[in-house]
């Protein structure tokens, strides 16, 4: 019988925990059930409706992909306005290829500190194949 008042307990406090994930490695951006978000991504990319698409491009008028600080001041805007709002990095390669892995290591850790400050999510959209082995475990520990 004591076993039966724990079992319901526990389950609780797992999802809980679940839920205070602020920074989430998905495939893809189907695999996100959030009603709002703010992605980051190449042109072309299809997002759900309520979904907002913050393009990243060469071409003038978007940000740059070198713009690592324009993209964070953005991001940091929208969690401190709306920290409901999912940020959704849909174009992580994209990024490195242009700054490196470490740069946009940093970048993610910045992002992700801000998230949790204000009780936001994040989530980076990408095939772990895309990756060397090292490059995707320091990926993952971003998750702890």
């Amino acid at each position: 019988m004591v076993f039966g008042a724990i079992i319901p307990l526990f389950a609780t406090q797992t999802l809980e925990r679940e839920r205070q994930k602020h920074f989430r490695i998905v495939r893809s951006l189907d695999e996100i059930q959030e009603r709002k978000a703010i992605v980051i991504g190449r042109a072309g990319t299809l997002v759900k409706p309520g979904w907002k698409l913050v393009i990243v491009s060469t071409v003038k008028g978007f940000f740059g992909p070198r713009e690592l600080h324009r993209i964070i001041d953005g991001i940091v805007r929208v969690l401190k306005n709306d920290p409901d709002t999912a940020i959704v990095i849909a174009c992580p390669e994209y990024l490195a290829l242009h700054n490196g892995f470490r740069a946009l290591l940093k970048f993610l850790h910045n992002v992700r500190d801000y998230a949790i400050l204000t009780g936001g999510r994040v989530y980076l959209v990408t095939d772990p194949l895309a990756w060397d082995p090292r490059e995707f475990a320091l990926l993952k520990r971003l998750e702890d």
